[in-house]
């Protein structure tokens, strides 16, 4: 499996590269991980947005990138979007994709409890904690 995947640091500073690819100065936002600690995502799709992220800036115009990583199914396909913007700020591109990543899910976060009061709505209790 570790072939097959990217660590989040990993893949964060992958888009960070592919941005300043062809010009060093090009600023790259990343959003819609940040509540994320850990994650491995599929490496071949990491490429693909490295290199969609890579196309946007060929434009000599676009002086900023963003990258949106939205919940399609959530703990395994987000959909990525990489938007490349202007000096005056306008958006002048944008390329939608599909990202695999592996997310831990809430119980990652409460292997240290000794009690945990679960008051979700049905809904959401997928597991018996």
């Amino acid at each position: 499996m570790k072939c097959m995947h990217t660590k989040l640091p990993d893949f964060l500073a992958k888009m960070q590269a592919a941005a300043k690819r062809i010009r060093p100065e090009t600023k790259i936002t990343i959003k819609g991980l940040e509540n994320i600690d850990t994650a491995k995502v599929a490496s071949l799709r990491c490429g693909r947005i490295e290199e969609e992220i890579y196309e946007v800036t060929q434009d000599p115009d676009i002086t900023e990138v963003e990258l949106r990583i939205v919940p399609f199914n959530p703990e395994v396909i987000y959909s990525s979007i990489a938007k490349g913007y202007d000096a005056s700020g306008k958006c002048k591109i944008a390329i939608l994709d599909d990202l695999a990543a592996d997310i831990p899910t809430v119980e990652y976060y409460l292997t240290d409890a000794e009690v945990i009061d679960d008051r979700r709505s049905a809904g959401h209790k997928q597991t018996q904690l």
